[in-house]
Parts: C-alpha cells; structure tokens; sequence
C-alpha cells in the first residue's frame, strides 16, 4: 500500500485529547501492530496516554493515522475504531451522552462539545421536513481518508443503537471518501442502508420519530454534572484560542445590540487590523463568530425561555422578525416557532 501524504495546514497549535488517541492505539492492537512504534515515530510521549486531559499536537496525530492505515493495510481503520471505542474515552462528553434522553438530545452533545476530542473538529446539526443529520469537518485538513472523522460516526450510529436498546436505521450516510466495491459493502453492513460516496461532507441522518425516542437509561442530573465538566474542561484549553475570547466579547455585548468589531478589538486590547489577522490565522472572520453567537443564543433562549419569539430576534439584533425567521432557516433548518415546538416534544 502507498504511503499516503499527510496535510500539515492546520491551525495555531490544535490539540487532540489522549485518550482519543489511546482508543486508536487499542483498536491497533487488533491488527496485531504495536501502537507504542508508531508512536515514537510519530515523535508522540506514549506517557501522556494515560493522563488525565492530556493532550497531543493535532500535526502528530494525523502523522499516527498515516502510519497506522498504512502498517494495517485497512483504508478504514476509522470505521473499526468507531466500533471499538468505548463511551469514557470521550472524557466527560462520553458520559454525557449516555445519560441522554434520546438521540436528538446526544446528537447536540456531539454538535456543542465535539471541540473537547479535537480543537479542529466542528460538527453542525442540520435539519429537514423528514429529519436531523450531524454533519462533522475538520479544520485545517483532514486525517488520511477522513478516518477519525468515520469513526466518530460509526461511534455515534452505534452509540444510537446501544441507547435505543435496539437496532435503528439511519435516514442516509454521506461520506466524502472514495472507497473500493469491497470496502463500500463493509459500510453499507454497518451502517445498514447504502453509504453515499465522494459526498461533499460526512455526515449521518436520522428521521424525527429516530431521534425523538426515548432512551431508558436518561438521566438528567448526571447529564448536568458532565456538562458542567466539560464546560470546565473546554474553558482551560479555549483560552489559548484567540478566536474563543473574541466569541466570548461578543456574546457578553450582545444584549447591549450589535458588537462592532472595533468595541470588540478595544476590548481585547488590540487594533482592528491584529485582530482581523488574528482570527484569519485561525481560518475564522469577524462576522462569522458574530453569526454563531446569534445562532447559539437563539436555540438556547427558543429552547430553554418562555420570552416571545419577537423579544428574542430583539435580543439577537433582529429588528425585523421576518429576518430572524430568515436566520433560524439558515441555522436550524425551521422557523423560530418550528424549533421551540420541536423541543418542547423532546422534553416529554
């Protein structure tokens, strides 16, 4: 097998947690090839797999993947590891997901905290008439064959199952890999249904009646004491991130109308301009954090307040419903209203 090229274009200093990378190593081991080599050709600390929060530069790990898909010979090592790695090994964000109340519920665990796994990673929940699909990229390239990315999905399709306490069926799986006849019909055995290949994204979907189904194992206090974890947890290593604390400016301004960027660089210290390069440098814009702030806010304040639909697009900056409406299709695929109703239903 030819070794494949690694991308080495990502961003300022991004990390992977260890126990992630322990999983890989695990899964390794079923192949019969000793991890702790391709470690140390990898220039990574096998000391740190079993420390508590450690983390690995992003650049070594997707050096690891490199070498393990080539000394397997398995193009989709990831799919394995999405099969093999147990729920702990996602820290507190693990956990979480298993005192979920229903898929909807662990699919928005995945979508907020994915960073905890990997400060590149970003997953987004879309949703249809039919249903609601995790969608998950990295920044600043990709693993070979976007296997870690398959393995969270594999993880999360089986996840689904273990919660549901019995086998379900994806709406559709999406992928952005090109595969081998051979290696498509071991997707399609997993996942159930027939994987769509050379996608422009990876992704997983599930219908409405899917998600909304409760899980018996839901329990809400250990739910709460895991987030309160992992926001504690993300807050040690988002500090590093200049594009975290300009999202954090924005959202403390937010109530007061719209943050301009020149309060916001005022407040942080530095000139328009350094902060505009600053967060190009970490492949974000201005106004693209301006726009998660809102969308964050909206689901928070549709899902968990009683205020009107008006006073909160009031609250975003939206002086005109009609553009708050226009937003909350961008962002959740339904209207202000449609959203509000939808998690009502999942609460009962």
């Amino acid at each position: 097998m030819q070794t494949p090229p690694l991308c080495t274009d990502s961003p300022i200093e991004p990390t992977i947690l260890a126990s992630w990378v322990r999983a890989l190593c695990q899964t390794l081991r079923g192949y019969d090839v000793d991890p702790d080599l391709l470690m140390q050709q990898c220039q990574m600390d096998t000391g740190l797999l079993h420390v508590p929060e450690a983390r690995y530069p992003t650049k070594q790990v997707r050096l690891l993947w490199r070498e393990a898909i080539t000394h397997t010979n398995d193009p989709l090592l990831g799919l394995q590891m999405g099969k093999e790695i147990q729920a702990p090994s996602l820290h507190a964000l693990g956990l979480a997901m298993l005192a979920s109340a229903n898929l909807a519920e662990l699919m928005g665990l995945m979508a907020r905290y994915c960073r905890i796994l990997s400060s590149t990673m970003h997953m987004a929940l879309k949703h249809d008439k039919k249903g609601s699909a995790l969608v998950i990229k990295t920044l600043g390239g990709s693993e070979y064959n976007h296997a870690a990315r398959i393995a969270m999905l594999a993880f999360v399709y089986r996840q689904a199952c273990h919660l549901s306490q019995h086998p379900i069926t994806p709406s559709f799986v999406a992928l952005a890999i090109r595969t081998t006849p051979e290696q498509a019909n071991r997707l399609e055995d997993y996942f159930g249904v027939p994987v769509t290949l050379e996608a422009a994204e990876d992704s997983i979907g599930f219908d409405y009646s899917t998600t909304l189904e409760p899980f018996a194992g839901a329990n809400p206090m250990l739910l709460s004491l895991n987030e309160q974890a992992i926001r504690s947890y993300l807050g040690k290593i988002e500090r590093m991130r200049f594009a975290d604390r300009v999202l954090e400016q924005i959202r403390r301004t937010l109530p007061e109308g719209e943050p301009r960027l020149g309060d916001v660089a005022i407040r942080l210290g530095v000139s328009q301009r350094t902060l505009q390069r600053k967060l190009s440098h970490e492949q974000q814009s201005f106004q693209g954090l301006l726009d998660l702030a809102r969308r964050q806010q909206a689901e928070d304040l549709l899902q968990h307040s009683t205020l009107p639909i008006v006073e909160i697009g009031y609250r975003l900056g939206f002086s005109d419903p009609s553009n708050f409406c226009r937003a909350s299709n961008r962002w959740f695929g339904c209207s202000p209203s449609a959203l509000r109703e939808r998690s009502r239903l999942m609460a009962t």
